[in-house]
């Protein structure tokens, strides 16, 4: 259950080891802008610093904060898993990106693709495909790491639990970077944000406009268009935002916030263990081989489109915020060692 934030969030780190939160980032930012989670914790009252990977340092006493994923950050792994406990304060992993299903999902193993298959090949920090994910935690919990695993996605907890490793779910949650409702004039019909080099995503994109779907497919996070406000602009023109996995099944909780977060309603394949996100209610569920005749229905009834794409608006910026979901981490980290 998501928890709003408490006046004694920063009593209860100070119970833990009297020491600060360093948070590593990818550099200066993240797929072209800060996460911002360094300054939402100090809005909760916390001393909390971002570092890049190149500039981390082990502390003995206090938190860090790894958020995303930990193979992003290869040097401050590495000081980590050489450290005794007692000279790296307390480790917290807050994963959001994909890792294998459970057995109960009932889906296919994910297939990589030709670059991701590289990428894995070089050892290259950047890969961030399920299993490569999976490896690394397995790995690092062998080393005694992290002191807490948080995911962001129900059904990675369960594949977590299905290996032996506990993990909290805790939602990534919403933050203003994603977007807001700038109430402009919505004249593009369907806009789709993401990697267009992903071959499940092409037949996809093919299939909708051989269906006479004409999707805007904006790219993904690497150009410019899809960051900061160029984007924001962009998914206020648009109607409907799509959801379009890499994998079957995939669940992808930061393109549904980012098209909630500027009231389009979102059109998403089905995906597994969606929460917190309830399809029907805060978007629409579509198989790809029925999402022509669902985005058609949509364009055609601006009233029971708007009715979703409202509901959708108001549950990630205010229920499901990012200040909730640190706060809600507080307490997980508290709870260990209060």
């Amino acid at each position: 259950m998501l928890v709003a934030a408490t006046d004694d969030a920063e009593i209860h780190l100070r119970q833990l080891r009297g020491g600060p939160v360093t948070v590593l980032e990818r550099g200066p930012t993240l797929r072209g802008e800060s996460h911002g989670i360094a300054s939402l914790l100090r809005e909760l009252g916390i001393v909390a610093t971002a570092v890049a990977d190149a500039d981390f340092e082990l502390q003995r006493f206090g938190v860090t904060l790894i958020g995303g994923n930990a193979n992003w950050y290869p040097r401050a792994l590495e000081q980590l898993t050489a450290a005794a406990q007692s000279e790296r304060g307390f480790v917290v992993i807050w994963h959001w990106e994909p890792l294998p299903y459970p057995g109960v999902a009932g889906l296919p193993r994910p297939r990589l693709h030709a670059r991701e298959h590289a990428k894995v090949l070089l050892r290259d920090s950047r890969a961030t495909d399920p299993h490569t994910n999976a490896r690394r935690l397995r790995r690092l919990a062998r080393r005694g790491l992290p002191d807490l695993l948080v995911v962001s996605n129900a059904g990675g907890r369960e594949y977590l639990a299905e290996i032996g490793l506990r993990s909290n779910h805790v939602p990534l949650g919403y933050h203003p970077i994603q977007g807001r409702d700038l109430g402009i004039e919505r004249d593009i019909d369907v806009v789709f944000i993401g990697a267009l080099d992903v071959p499940r995503r092409k037949r996809a994109l093919r299939a909708l406009r051989r269906g006479g779907v004409a999707v805007e497919a904006a790219g993904g996070w690497g150009n410019k268009r899809v960051a900061g406000d160029p984007r924001t602009e962009l998914l206020n023109r648009a109607k409907i935002v799509l959801n379009l996995s890499r994998h079957e099944g995939q669940f992808s909780g930061a393109r549904l916030s980012l098209g909630m977060a500027n009231r389009a309603l979102v059109i998403s394949e089905p995906m597994f263990r969606p929460e917190p996100f309830v399809p029907g209610v805060h978007y629409v569920e579509a198989p790809l081989d029925e999402m022509v005749g669902v985005v058609e229905r949509y364009l055609a009834d601006p009233e029971a489109r708007e009715k979703i794409a409202t509901r959708g608006h108001d549950f990630v910026t205010t229920e499901l915020s990012q200040v909730r979901s640190l706060a809600r981490i507080v307490e997980l980290i508290s709870g260990l060692h209060g």
